[in-house]
């Protein structure tokens, strides 16, 4: 069987669909990754074939500013109902339309899969008469977001002589989610068939020894990061001084194009890198204070960890909502966050009993769902 994942270009697009896309490879079907050029490195070092296509790098970073411009005037939780529907959809995907539909007609592939956020996967697939199967980066995607991108791709479907269908086309086959459902934050009754997938963490090749800043420690360690796109200084630092006047080790990541010379000197308590393979500190780790963006989000659950949510944008907002419903994690608000209310809200997560059970409830319900390799197995019965 030939399967042709597709993503847009984010480290929290493409590392969900990772373990599912190695799965394939190992079960021995042939697989090809298309994306837009600045993720092709992130999933090449997963050993997985990917060739780019859709906009490159520069146009990329011409979006995300045409992005940002617009964001600017709105409330941070509710930027994504513009940019799901404007940037991904409107703006990225008649250029991935073109490239993937070209790739399709020369490999031939049996079964299209493709992250909730790449939405030319669907309209190729009706081109070409195969499955189109979205495949969840965490919580799904609030259903008016989606069906509004289909009211924008509605001309591009045209072009095809087709009419878009609800939704973008996302859900006409099994919608992979690799959501736990207690901590799920939208209404699934939109999406008829659902296929449950294990969430498998993937960050990378972890470093083949140990960090020393992973090394035991009679203290706890806690992982702060705000992911790769909203990592600005200006939130981190309040942060790291407030994890710093604790009894703890903290491991702070900066994300993409970051320097420590941003925070300043730390005491010896505190570590700061510009990148960790997070899979391999959520090993070792007490608690995670993140924007709860959903690949931090969901490998803190998976791995039992209760949370501190600071949530910046995108789907942070409804991710740390879940996880408060669910007792696994704390959220404070941007207006909330002052550095007394991080340190105040990190002791609770590591002296309060039931919020890591909660986590570890969760992280059972995880570990309970279908993994990438019996996934991997029913994808060919769709064929």
């Amino acid at each position: 069987m030939r399967v042709l994942f597709s993503s847009t270009w984010g480290h929290g697009h493409v590392f969900p669909m990772v373990p599912l896309a190695r799965a394939c490879l190992a079960a021995g079907h042939e697989v090809l990754w298309v994306t837009n050029e600045p993720a092709c490195r992130l999933v090449a070092e997963a050993d997985v074939p990917v060739i780019a296509a859709g906009l490159d790098t520069r146009g990329v970073r011409e979006v995300e500013v045409r992005n940002r411009a617009h964001l600017q005037g709105l409330a941070p939780q509710d930027r994504a109902a513009f940019a799901f529907p404007t940037m991904f959809g409107a703006w990225a995907t008649p250029a991935m339309a073109t490239d993937l539909l070209a790739t399709g007609r020369a490999w031939r592939p049996d079964l299209l899969v493709h992250e909730a956020a790449e939405l030319a996967s669907p309209l190729v697939g009706a081109i070409l008469g195969v499955p189109s199967l979205t495949h969840s980066f965490g919580g799904a995607v609030p259903p008016a977001f989606v069906a509004e991108a289909g009211e924008r791709l509605a001309p591009l479907w045209a072009e095809h002589g087709l009419e878009v269908p609800p939704y973008a086309g996302a859900f006409g086959a099994p919608y992979l989610d690799i959501c736990p459902p207690s901590v799920q934050p939208v209404d699934l009754s939109h999406i008829p068939v659902r296929q449950p997938l294990r969430p498998v963490p993937w960050s990378g090749p972890p470093p083949v020894e140990l960090p020393p800043y992973l090394r035991a420690d009679d203290r706890p360690l806690v992982y702060l990061t705000l992911g790769t796109v909203n990592h600005q200084a200006a939130v981190l630092r309040p942060a790291v001084e407030a994890l710093a006047s604790l009894p703890v080790r903290v491991l702070v990541t900066l994300g993409p194009g970051g320097t420590s010379d941003a925070l300043g000197s730390q005491p010896s308590n505190v570590t700061v890198q510009q990148w960790v393979s997070q899979v391999q500190v959520l090993e070792h780790c007490d608690a995670v204070v993140s924007h709860a963006g959903s690949g931090t989000f969901l490998g803190a659950l998976s791995a039992g960890l209760p949370q501190l949510c600071l949530p910046q944008a995108a789907d942070q907002f409804r991710n740390a909502g879940a996880a408060v419903r669910r007792g696994a994690g704390l959220a404070l608000t941007a207006e909330q966050a002052s550095g007394r209310a991080i340190a105040e809200a990190v002791l609770i997560l590591l002296g309060q009993p039931s919020l890591r059970t909660a986590a570890r409830e969760v992280a059972a319900e995880a570990a309970a769902l279908p993994g990438p390799t019996q996934v991997s197995a029913l994808l060919a019965t769709l064929v």
